[in-house]
């Protein structure tokens, strides 16, 4: 991000010096992870209904692990995960199907069985290359519009999360 941004300026700078930028950025990031971040609306509710039916509920971002945890800690939102993994836990990052699969295995999850919901054309292109389901959400982060991803299903509120779950997983009233 630091790198794009120094391009779109033309400015150059030396390694050692773009280095101490992302140090800087990510110390501050760190410290700042949640102030103002929110679950939105819906989402606990809806990750309780999935978690009652019996879906294993993971993570897999390109975030440092180490970030990520620490935003869903203080989010009050990390125990709801089996498994959380980022960019530096497996040295791979989206859209390597890398990640979801190691994911997945760390879950103690099938490829098979597993729906991927995300906002970015990566998360698609990460889920679609293992032939996983995939959810996109339109109240991302995507720079693309979200009907041009490819999702198999497309959601506008995370109250509508769990029975597209169970339509893609193909059973309505039974756990996946």
């Amino acid at each position: 991000m630091i790198e794009r941004a120094l391009a779109a300026e033309r400015s150059g700078l030396p390694a050692a010096e773009i280095d101490r930028l992302v140090r800087d950025f990510i110390t501050h990031y760190a410290d700042h992870i949640a102030d103002r971040s929110r679950p939105f609306e819906g989402l606990e509710a809806a990750l309780d209904q999935l978690s009652h039916r019996g879906c294993r509920l993971a993570v897999c971002t390109n975030k440092l692990e180490w970030l990520a945890r620490r935003l869903l800690d203080a989010l009050g939102l990390s125990t709801r995960f089996v498994v959380i993994c980022g960019a530096d836990t497996f040295g791979v990052q989206k859209p390597d199907p890398e990640l979801l699969r190691r994911t997945l295995k760390l879950a103690g999850e099938c490829v098979e069985d597993a729906i991927m919901v995300g906002d970015s054309i990566n998360d698609v292109a990460m889920a679609k290359s293992l032939g996983v389901a995939v959810i996109a959400v339109d109240y991302g982060y995507t720079e693309t519009p979200v009907l041009q991803l490819g999702a198999d299903r497309i959601i506008s509120d995370p109250v509508e999360l769990p029975k597209v779950v169970f339509e893609l997983a193909g059973a309505s009233d039974q756990a996946t």
